[in-house]
């Protein structure tokens, strides 16, 4: 286990590859590790996540926006070297 680089964070316990089916669970929490001594707080969440990543698309369309911007930069920048070893 990593240690988180900032002071609020999550980390992935599990996956429930085929969901959960409509009911009232229960869960039940051992408390391995102390947080009261920094005023820590622990919870328990529960997230969806889709195609790219997670609920915030913010960070997916960073990265395909770089992504393209890369590829068309190379392709700009092969054009004008095949072009400049022409002459």
């Amino acid at each position: 286990m990593r240690t988180a680089g900032l002071p609020s964070f999550r980390k992935l316990w599990g996956k429930l590859p085929n969901g959960l089916e409509a009911g009232s669970y229960t869960l039940y929490v051992n408390n391995l590790f102390d947080v009261s001594a920094y005023q820590g707080k622990k919870s328990f969440v529960m997230s969806t996540t889709n195609e790219l990543g997670g609920k915030n698309f913010f960070l997916a369309i960073c990265y395909l926006v770089v992504g393209g911007t890369c590829v068309l930069f190379s392709i700009i920048f092969s054009i004008c070297s095949i072009r400049k070893s022409l002459k």
